[in-house]
């Protein structure tokens, strides 16, 4: 019954209410990984599925059988519940009604800027083709970021009790991403004999990640073989060496992963900075001859959204070969983490919630008004270096509103996600103290307070502090005293780590203090290997990340700053040039000079008098560098953290800071020296 209903749904045949129905209905006859992981796949409808079911079937498109069976996989492993057919047909409506609107609005229109329309029509096609593959890409990505602790939990599970379902469950249960969910899946296939047993479910399993990530398959081999071995010793050496095998994989694979990251590193510089740059400085003048076509509409579509689309492209290409790295510490259970898109304000001892994007909305507003007000104020007037300054609020609150929205959303869970990660590295030090005192023969309890003693310098003795203070005052048990839903002191640390960890901890201890020293003994190391592993990898991709965030810093606010003080040079030696040829036309009508040149004719070849505007110019520039530097933080955040949001929004709050300011104060100064150049050249042509 659940294998066919589920394969039904998977084919359409079968709505998310059905499968709801038979998850409500089904009472304790079904089994907790069946109604965990079909609940995960009823919640995971998204707009991309909706579209493709409604409109998608609209064409029918034959595919050769290579595309549909790699479209097929990339459909599988990124979750969606749609068909190669329906992903073909919606692309192709996409495409076909993309350019039906760009050839509308050409018609009507009859400006160059719509064709811009074109392009767009194209990236939506493509966007819309390969979103099952990217989204596949990321899924695979955030999967094998839980791969090291998934093989640390089974190990850490055979070392205590050699079952490899047991292991499997206790790592599932501890494992909040989707390598969590397949391990459920492993589990809920085995309980409906869709798999003989776990080996033939897990052999099926390991086969897909054979060329995704061999490290991990190696490990779980291993792991596996363990479980074979009749001498206690050899299957300990086994279970080391599956840990030995994942991290040192994990590490060979960064570092050719940072090796390979210099050029597409200096690609991504090349075409978001240097190029675009060049452009910038040669525009005056080409705007100077073709003043019908360099449009201020134009070059704000061109920098402002084509480029950055571009540079998107060549970053994902570049973090589409990421290996698998260090999962975040997952602090979502944590009791002072803010509702989502909203931050804390202590009021006495309540806490209130107030939208991260509150301040941003006046920011913004502030900004764009002051730059409304000074254009309505310099209509008809002659371009001048004040048009560079009148400019730059919309700049100061575009980076404003962006800085606060990423600092209010992030500066709480930040501070929350660096302590919960200190208690993590601290652990290691904690369980090798444990492990010495258990092996003593000492209690549990008393174990955990003299350790609460001992670590009174770390992070973490706030921690153990709480679980002594539970048992001596509130006279808890030590697995109350931890795990209780309201005293544990595993609320204040919502580490799954931490978590399995003191699990294995007071499990192991029921049995013997020797059990338990030994658990704590192999935590302890395996944890230590991990975080010198981590270490390593960070030394390694610190060289990229440090250019990179050099260059979002520095470089790219350097070189626009400096454009923009040029360009507006540029912009008012032509502005008069153009003034001064005008005034020569018109005061003595048709001038023939050297080869009987015509000024007229040289007016309708250079239309100075149209040329792009300073106080548009410095805003497309500016808005262009805020756009550059969020996408290099996002770049440098996607390579040392894998995509982790707050991170992003933390790094990117400080970063703009850096980089909008470092801008303003360089067009300031530049904007005057150059500015200065040309009023002495000016007057210098008068004379």
């Amino acid at each position: 019954m659940a294998d066919n209903l589920f394969d039904d749904y998977d084919k359409g045949k079968v709505n998310r209410d059905s499968l709801r129905k038979e998850i409500t209905l089904g009472g304790e006859s079904k089994s907790f990984e069946y109604k965990t992981f079909l609940n995960e796949k009823v919640e995971r409808k998204s707009w991309y599925e909706r579209l493709c079911k409604s409109v998608g079937g609209i064409f029918k498109i034959s595919l050769s059988r290579s595309e549909t069976e790699n479209l097929q996989k990339d459909i599988i492993a990124s979750g969606l519940n749609v068909t190669p057919g329906e992903v073909t047909g919606l692309s192709i409506i996409v495409l076909i009604a993309g350019l039906f609107i760009s050839v509308l609005l050409i018609l009507l229109t009859n400006s160059m800027f719509s064709f811009a329309g074109l392009p767009v029509a194209f990236y939506a096609y493509t966007y819309v083709r390969n979103y099952a593959k990217n989204n596949a890409t990321k899924n695979i990505l955030e999967e094998t970021s839980e791969m090291v602790l998934g093989v640390l939990y089974v190990v850490i599970y055979m070392r205590h009790t050699p079952n490899i379902e047991g292991a499997i469950k206790f790592a599932s249960t501890n494992l909040t991403g989707p390598l969590g969910n397949d391990f459920k899946l492993l589990l809920w296939n085995v309980q409906t004999r869709k798999s003989r047993d776990l080996y033939d479910a897990m052999n099926v399993f390991l086969q897909t990640w054979r060329e995704r990530n061999p490290p991990f398959v190696d490990a779980m081999q291993l792991v596996l073989s363990a479980l074979h071995q009749l001498d206690e010793k050899r299957r300990y050496e086994t279970l080391d060496l599956a840990v030995d095998t994942i991290l040192n994989g994990t590490y060979d694979s960064m570092v050719k992963y940072a090796n390979s990251l210099r050029s597409p590193v200096q690609a991504v510089s090349l075409i978001g900075i240097t190029l675009p740059i060049l452009g910038l400085v040669m525009l005056p003048m080409i705007s100077a001859f073709m003043a019908d076509l360099i449009t201020p509409d134009m070059i704000f579509f061109f920098y402002d959204l084509v480029l950055p689309v571009i540079l998107v492209f060549f970053i994902n290409k570049v973090l589409g070969s990421r290996p698998v790295g260090f999962p975040i510490p997952d602090i979502s259970k944590h009791p002072d983490v803010p509702p989502e898109g909203k931050f804390f304000i202590k009021s006495g001892n309540k806490k209130l919630a107030f939208p991260a994007y509150i301040f941003s909305i006046f920011t913004l507003i502030a900004g764009v008004g002051i730059f409304l007000l000074y254009i309505y104020s310099v209509q008809g007037l002659p371009p001048s270096k004040n048009d560079v300054f009148g400019s730059l609020p919309i700049v100061i609150g575009l980076m404003l509103t962006a800085v606060a929205y990423f600092y209010l959303y992030s500066f709480q869970r930040v501070k929350i996600r660096r302590l919960v990660g200190s208690v993590e590295e601290d652990f290691t030090n904690a369980a090798f103290i444990i492990s010495n005192m258990m092996g003593e023969g000492r209690p549990l309890e008393q174990t955990l307070v003299k350790t609460a003693e001992e670590m009174k310098s770390s992070s973490i003795y706030a921690f153990f502090e709480k679980i002594s203070n539970n048992i001596s005052q509130l006279g808890l048990d030590v697995e109350n005293a931890i795990f209780d839903s309201e005293n544990g002191a595993i609320n204040m640390y919502p580490s799954m780590l931490v978590n399995s960890i003191m699990r294995i901890l007071v499990s192991s201890s029921q049995e013997s203090a020797e059990a338990a020293s030994m658990s704590m003994a192999n935590i302890g190391r395996y944890t230590k290997a991990i975080r010198n592993i981590n270490e390593k990898i960070n030394d390694i991709l610190s060289e990229t990340i440090s250019s990179l965030v050099f260059q979002a810093n520095f470089i790219a606010p350097l070189i626009t700053g400096v454009v923009v003080g040029l360009s507006t040079m540029i912009f008012l030696i032509l502005s008069n040039l153009g003034q001064q040829i005008s005034s020569l036309s018109g005061g003595a009508g048709d001038v023939s000079g050297a080869g009987g040149m015509n000024i007229d004719f040289v007016l309708g070849f250079l239309n100075l008098s149209s040329s792009v505007k300073v106080w548009e110019f410095q805003p497309i520039v500016g808005v262009y560098l805020v756009i550059v530097v969020a996408l290099m933080v996002y770049l440098v955040n996607q390579i040392e953290f894998a995509g982790d949001k707050i991170y992003f929004m933390d790094r990117c709050a400080k970063t703009l800071l850096i980089a909008t300011t470092a801008y303003i104060l360089i067009v300031s100064v530049t904007t005057m020296i150059f500015t200065g150049l040309a009023d002495i050249a000016v007057a210098t042509g008068v004379k």
